[in-house]
């Protein structure tokens, strides 16, 4: 039951998620916004506002993410089927592939560094808080 419970939480988000998703192509048809990362971003903030707890999701996320190849097998399929296509744009796409990724890693560096600065100014601070506190 707990993992019925799971699933519906996120595919609750989910459709809330699509939902909002149609009521921006409502209002404003050019812009594409997918709903899947609408639905994502709601969790997160349900989550980062502790109005979700983490365990009303947890073993099923974990599943989900921990199986997350497996989804991606019938895209991967399918692009198969435009191999001809993509044949005479190869060089480009892998030019794309190469420069993402190492942008990505470089962004996720940034990232990482000015989490670990911001946590280390954090705790800074709440030790010379806490050092006020008993002076």
């Amino acid at each position: 039951m707990k993992i019925i419970k799971q699933i519906f939480v996120i595919l609750l988000f989910y459709v809330l998620g699509e939902i909002i998703a149609l009521g921006i192509r409502a209002v404003f048809p050019t812009l594409f916004v997918p709903g899947t990362i609408i639905g994502l971003g709601l969790l997160l903030i349900a989550l980062a506002s502790k109005k979700l707890k983490l365990i009303h999701v947890d073993d099923v996320g974990s599943f989900l993410t921990g199986n997350m190849a497996f989804f991606f097998i019938p895209a991967a399929v399918s692009v198969l089927e435009y191999l001809d296509l993509l044949q005479s744009s190869i060089v480009k796409i892998l030019l794309i592939i190469v420069i993402s990724i190492i942008f990505s890693f470089f962004m996720v560096t940034l990232s990482i560094k000015g989490t670990l600065y911001l946590q280390a100014k954090w705790q800074d601070r709440q030790a010379n808080k806490r050092s006020d506190d008993h002076a």
